[in-house]
Order: C-alpha cells, then structure tokens, then sequence
C-alpha cells in the first residue's frame, strides 16, 4: 500500500508543481496590467479635474453672457432716461457692470489656460492606453489559454491521483493528507541509504527503521512526521 501511496504523493507533487505555475504570471502581463490600473486611476483623476475645471469655465462664461446683456441694457436706459439723474443711476449700473466684467474675465483667463492643459493631459493618457490596451489584449489572450493548458493537464492528473488513491485505505489516506498539509506537501518519506528518513533527512533510530522495513504497520518520522516508506530492492 505505501508503494501505491508513493505514486499517489508523486501526483500530488506534480499537481502542486501546476499550482506554481498557475500563479506565476509573466512578469511582462503584470506590468502591462500595472501600468494599465495607474493609467486608468491618472485617467479618472484628470479627467475629473478637466470635467470640473471645465464647468468652472461654462459657469464663468454664462455670467459674462449675463454681464454684458445687462450692461448693454443699462446703457440703453441711461439714453432713454428723462432726468439726468436717472441717467448717472443707469451709467453707474453700466460701470459695475464693466467693472465686474472685466474682473470675471481676468479670473477667467487662467482657467480657460488651465483647462487647455488638462484637455492635452488627458489625451496623452487617453492615447497611452489606446496603444496599451491591444498589448495587453494579446498578452491576456495568451495569459487564458496558458491557464487552460495548465487546467487540461490538472485534469488530466487529478484523474489518474484519484484512481490511485482509491486503492489506498481510507485511513492511511486521511493520515498521510494530514500530514501532507503539516510538510509541505510531503506526506510519504522514503528511508534513504541504511537509516536517514528522505522528509527530514535525521537518522532514523534502527527499531524505527526495521519497524519499517517489516511494513506490517505504518512508521512515522520521530523527527519530522512522515510516514516513512521503505522501498524494497527490485
């Protein structure tokens, strides 16, 4: 049986070896993908700056809009003004009116400036992603069918895993899983040489070893845990 559980932990092995790879991602597809969220969170951050920037500027214009009807008609009523003091009320109007006019337009100006910046920051990054994202289009494409590959052939080996380890006992099975999690996926160590256990490489006590070898029980490690395996000359 431990003969049988030695091919089941050589799968074991391997499925974890497929594990690694799954997580380790290209590093040329995690920088792309990095430089994608920083461009995308760039992106967001001017374009909102813009977007505000931009109302700002919309609102200044609409009150200019504003100021110059209104002044326009105060100019027109201080002509059609049938005193003289009228006439000095509505020029004076006219004058606040300029004069705010004119206020609004040089806060304004820098504004309209800033915007215009804004406006080509954002279409520089606009037009670093548009480049990036067919690269990294590619590299997920190629990212997925690597993960696909890499699922096929766990597929494939769970199979053959399982079929082995259903001609384990069950409680031979569940002791060496146990201690797998415990070892680093080592469940099962073979005694290598007269008496050093292949887990943890102590030298194994000779009662240990010749317990072993007799495989009318299951031995474990006095060191490490594993059960130890001893593999019989062909």
């Amino acid at each position: 049986m431990l003969e049988r559980l030695s091919e089941v932990q050589s799968k074991d092995l391997e499925l974890d070896a497929l594990d690694a790879e799954r997580a380790d991602v290209p590093a040329e597809l995690v920088t792309a993908r990095k430089e994608l969220e920083d461009l995308d969170a760039a992106l967001a951050t001017r374009t909102a700056e813009r977007d505000e920037l931009r109302r700002r500027v919309r609102e200044a214009e609409r009150e200019l809009e504003g100021l110059t009807a209104r002044k326009k008609e105060a100019s027109a009523a201080s002509l059609r003004a049938s005193t003289p003091k009228e006439a000095a009320q509505y020029q004076n109007q006219e004058l606040q009116f300029a004069t705010r006019q004119q206020e609004l337009e040089e806060d304004t100006i820098p504004l309209m400036e800033e915007l215009e910046r804004l406006n080509g920051v954002v279409e520089e990054l606009e037009t670093k992603r548009a480049s990036l994202a067919p690269e990294l289009e590619s590299m997920e494409a190629d990212e997925t069918e690597r993960q696909r590959m890499i699922d096929e052939k766990e597929g494939t080996l769970r199979e053959t895993r399982d079929a082995l380890a259903a001609e384990v006992p069950n409680d031979l099975l569940a002791q060496y899983e146990q201690v797998r999690r415990a070892r680093r996926g080592v469940g099962l160590a073979e005694i290598v040489g007269e008496r050093r256990c292949g887990g943890c490489n102590v030298q194994l006590p000779i009662y240990v070893v010749q317990k072993a070898r007799k495989g009318r029980a299951t031995v474990r490690c006095p060191s490490c845990g594993r059960i130890l395996w001893a593999k019989q000359a062909a």
